[in-house]
C-alpha cells in the first residue's frame, strides 16, 4: 500500500467515524465486493454471502471508531468480516468441529507446474467443494494468514484440531487436483 493510499484510508476512516455519509458510501464502494468474495469463500452460498457482506459493512461503520491506523483499513475491514462470518457459522451450528486425533500420513503433493495448468476458477471450485469446517479453516490459515492458535481461539477448538482439519482439507484438495490432472491428461 502506498503512503498516499494509506493516508487516504486514514482520512476515510476519520470521516466515516464522524458520520459522513459520502465517506461511508466511498468505503462501501471500495471494499464491498472484496468483503462479499471473502464471505462467499467461507459460506459458499451467494445469498448468505450477500447478507454477511452487508452485516459486515454495517459492523465496520458501527465500529470504525475503533480502527487504529497501525495497519491498512482493508485489513481491519477483513478482520471485522472474518469475525462476523465465524460468529455466524458458530451460532448457526453449520460447522461440525470434532477433534481429530489421527496420525498424519504423507499426502500426494501436486507439483507447481501441475497446479499452474489448472484454471483459477477450477481451483476455486475445488476449495468451495470442501466441507464447511475444512473450508473455513483452509481459508483462515492459507488465505487470511491466521495461525492455528488464532483459529483455535476463534472457533473454540484445540490447535491440534485446527492443524488436523487443515491437513484433511489439503489432502482433499490434493486428491481433487490429482483427479483433475489425470482426467485432463488424456485430452
Amino acid at each position: 500500500m502506498t503512503e498516499t493510499a494509506y493516508i487516504e484510508d486514514q482520512e476515510l476512516a476519520k470521516r466515516c467515524s464522524r458520520g459522513d455519509d459520502n465517506a461511508r458510501k466511498k468505503l462501501y464502494t471500495k471494499y464491498a465486493a472484496y468483503i462479499f468474495t471473502l464471505c462467499f469463500r467461507y459460506v459458499n452460498d451467494r445469498a448468505l454471502a450477500q447478507d454477511l457482506m452487508h452485516d459486515s459493512m454495517i459492523k465496520v461503520f458501527d465500529t470504525i471508531g475503533k480502527y487504529r491506523p497501525t495497519g491498512s483499513l482493508k485489513a481491519w475491514c477483513t478482520r471485522v468480516a472474518v469475525n462476523l462470518v465465524i460468529d455466524h457459522l458458530r451460532k448457526s451450528k453449520r460447522m461440525n468441529l470434532v477433534p481429530l486425533e489421527q496420525s498424519q500420513k504423507e499426502v500426494y503433493q501436486p507439483q507447481e507446474d501441475d497446479i499452474e495448468k489448472i484454471p483459477k476458477a477450477e481451483l476455486l471450485r475445488m476449495v468451495a467443494a470442501l466441507p464447511q469446517t475444512k473450508r473455513v479453516i483452509f481459508n483462515l490459515f492459507c488465505v487470511e494468514g491466521y495461525s492455528h492458535k488464532d483459529i483455535a481461539q476463534m472457533l473454540g477448538i484445540k490447535e491440534k484440531t485446527s492443524s488436523s482439519l487443515l491437513f484433511k482439507a489439503r489432502e482433499q484438495l490434493a486428491e481433487s487436483i490429482r483427479d483433475y490432472i489425470k482426467k485432463n491428461e488424456s485430452l
